[in-house]
């Protein structure tokens, strides 16, 4: 039979008694009833009481309603106080106090091996039982707060350390994505930095009327390249279920796997947090990527112009080079004509002479002004050497 007696005045005016003032719920089970209505009139005057016959109806009981603690007694038929403790013991750690009439160490021993927290022997001192279940119930619920602190402490120190994990993400993604030379790459460092977050998702990076998109499985199916799509616009921030898209104007990340809020909102509001912060960061990298193909394509066209300009030189070179030797040819050539032609003009000896000395002059004014050409060679070996260095130049780095 199940029963319920109201605390009483709970130790007020008692001032002896204050400090051991503390509510809670007491179960006293025993299958004296003499027994049991004195145990409940002791302890209703701190605490509200519920009492049971059987240990079979104190075990039902506590699974309807546990209470704070329970005083049970030891000899009862079919389930006695040690079997209703062992059961209770699987599955609950509220404290437990022996009222048993027995004395020796032996009876004591067995109490506490099969989880029992106190003893108390029968016929129990009221202030003994009143003191040792108060105090009972004292520390059971001091362990329990402390568990919990534990729990909290434990809570805030992964909770730290996630965020930390997740910072330290962020910044390799930033160092690793500055550096990247095309889409591909940069889409798949996006993909990594999601991944050490835990997280399976798709990545689309969008530029020039074109897209890269990747996943972690390698090429995308008819459905994720839907998905990709229609992600695009679905606004900034979208979640569905498990779902999250996080959009920019070039960038795409759908999660696939996204924690559940309600389960741990500290965890998954930082996820979408850092997320959001990884878009907006491969969106400004996707910039320095346009740069750098701009930058690419542009030292492509500057080496060809190089190579133009080089191979224009050099068909100079070998002009001003057959030019001098023309040169010296014809001025040879036309000395040795003005020379033939002394017989039929019948010139004189002197004038011979003097016509010689002009041409002479002449000829080496010519091949002193060609010799000052000489600098020509000098220059033109600066140029193709800086030329020569500029083509050894493959690629313009931006940083």
């Amino acid at each position: 039979m199940l029963r319920f007696a109201p605390g009483g005045n709970h130790g007020k005016g008692n001032p002896a008694n204050d400090e051991l003032a503390l509510s809670g719920r007491v179960l006293v089970v025993d299958d004296d009833q003499v027994s049991r209505a004195m145990h409940r009139a002791i302890l209703a005057r701190r605490f509200d009481v519920l009492t049971a016959s059987t240990g079979s109806e104190a075990l039902a009981l506590c699974q309807q309603q546990l209470p704070d603690l329970v005083l049970l007694d030891v000899e009862m038929p079919v389930l006695d106080g040690y079997e209703t403790c062992r059961l209770l013991r699987k599955w609950t750690g509220i404290p437990i106090i022996f009222a048993t009439s027995h004395q020796s160490l032996e009876e004591h021993l067995k109490a506490y091996d099969v989880g029992g927290n106190d003893i108390v022997t029968k016929p129990v001192s009221s202030e003994i039982l009143l003191r040792k279940v108060t105090v009972a119930i004292s520390q059971y619920r001091a362990a329990e707060s402390l568990v919990e602190e534990k729990k909290a402490v434990e809570k805030m120190a992964m909770a730290f350390l996630s965020s930390a994990s997740q910072s330290g993400t962020l910044m390799n993604f930033m160092r690793s994505s500055i550096v990247c030379q095309d889409y591909h790459a940069l889409a798949n460092e996006l993909l990594a930095a999601t991944r050490d977050f835990g997280l399976s998702c798709l990545v689309q990076i969008r530029h020039q009327g074109d897209c890269t998109a990747v996943t972690a499985r390698g090429a995308l199916s008819p459905l994720e390249i839907a998905i990709l799509e229609n992600a695009s616009e679905m606004g900034r921030v979208f979640q569905f279920k498990q779902r999250l898209v996080v959009n920019n104007d070039r960038v795409s990340i759908v999660v696939q796997d996204m924690p559940n809020e309600a389960d741990d909102p500290v965890h998954a509001g930082g996820l979408r947090d850092n997320l959001v912060i990884l878009s907006e960061a491969a969106e400004a990298f996707a910039v320095n990527v346009d740069m750098r193909l701009e930058a690419q394509k542009r030292a492509e066209q500057l080496q060809i112009a190089l190579s133009g300009a080089e191979a224009a030189l050099n068909e100079l070179a070998e002009n001003q080079r057959a030019m001098l030797m023309d040169t010296r040819l014809l001025l040879q050539e036309l000395i040795d004509d003005i020379e033939k032609t002394y017989t039929w003009l019948n010139t004189s000896q002197a004038q011979e002479t003097t016509i010689n000395s002009t041409m002479e002059h002449a000829v080496q004014r010519v091949l002193g002004r060609l010799g000052r050409g000489g600098d020509f060679d000098t220059l033109f070996a600066q140029v193709m050497q800086a030329l020569s260095a500029g083509r050894g130049e493959n690629l313009i780095e931006l940083f």
